[in-house]
């Protein structure tokens, strides 16, 4: 369920470097390796992604991770960097998994025509309802003048974004 989900985005301007600080968790009702096993299940992540809009293509799994490119229509503070279409790379590469199915990993999401990009580390555990997976990290906009602007205007998003994960983990994990 979506109260499950702990979310903090940190303004610029207020962590180390002036970019804007992720954090955020969720909890799902499912075992490290059968959470490990969604995120790495191309369809999980073109419903999520279908949920705010997106679309997936160039999807690669690995026993390791998934990559993907994605696009959705681009919010008007990029319109005039990238055009219509915001496009990005998205890259989540996980670690072996410990004997409990407990793994880290980092994601990578590399928007194109635009010098920004959110890297962070993803921690997947058992907890909660059964396992609870952490993201920390930061996003930035490399841009003169407008980059903690854009930081700002994108806090919303980077917030639906992960609210949208936990629907579809409930989703999913509930009709496996």
């Amino acid at each position: 369920m979506a109260d499950h989900l702990r979310l903090r985005i940190i303004g610029p301007g207020m962590s180390d470097l002036g970019a804007m600080d992720i954090n955020a968790s969720a909890q799902f009702a499912a075992d490290p390796f059968a959470v490990a096993e969604m995120m790495n299940d191309p369809k999980w992540w073109e419903d999520v992604y279908r949920r705010i809009g997106a679309t997936t293509s160039n999807v690669t799994s690995t026993d390791g991770g998934i990559a993907m490119d994605l696009a959705l229509a681009a919010p008007s503070q990029v319109k005039k960097f990238v055009g219509e279409t915001m496009a990005a790379h998205h890259i989540l590469e996980w670690e072996p998994a410990g004997a409990d199915g407990s793994r880290t990993g980092t994601l990578t999401i590399s928007p194109k025509g635009l010098p920004a990009k959110a890297v962070g580390h993803a921690d997947l555990a058992a907890g909660g309802p059964g396992s609870i997976i952490t993201y920390t990290g930061e996003f930035t906009v490399s841009l003169p003048f407008v980059g903690h602007k854009l930081e700002s205007a994108a806090g919303p998003h980077i917030t639906q974004a992960f609210q949208v994960q936990q629907e579809a983990g409930d989703e999913y994990l509930a009709n496996r």
